[in-house]
């Protein structure tokens, strides 16, 4: 009988493994301190979602901003080209035609003199 283990060695070997399940089951107790519930879980997802629409509201918003600055822009450059178009008008009647028709009268009076 000299292989098989003593009373007192049984009593060792279960009380190390006791000590070890108890360290296991205290380690365990801890991780599944640190888990998340599924309600919590799924609260939490909701409200990430609720924020990616109200980002993407405020998106869709901006880009429709940057749009109509974009147009507004464009009419107004269109509206400068338009401007100075009735600029150079303006200075052909008022400088370029007078200086034509006294030309002439000049040419047409010494012609006829």
């Amino acid at each position: 009988m000299p292989d098989e283990p003593t009373p007192w060695e049984l009593h060792r070997s279960m009380e190390a493994l006791r000590r070890s399940l108890e360290s296991g089951f205290a380690s365990l107790n801890s991780r599944l301190d640190r888990v998340v519930s599924s309600e919590l879980f799924h609260a939490y997802q909701q409200a990430v979602q609720r924020q990616f629409d109200d980002h993407e509201g405020e998106l869709a918003a901006l880009k429709a901003e940057r749009e109509a600055d974009k147009k507004e822009r464009d009419q107004e450059k269109t509206q400068r080209a338009n401007d100075r178009r009735l600029i150079g008008l303006a200075v052909f009647t008022s400088i370029i035609a007078p200086l034509v028709i006294l030309l002439v009268q000049l040419w047409l009076t010494s012609k006829g003199s």
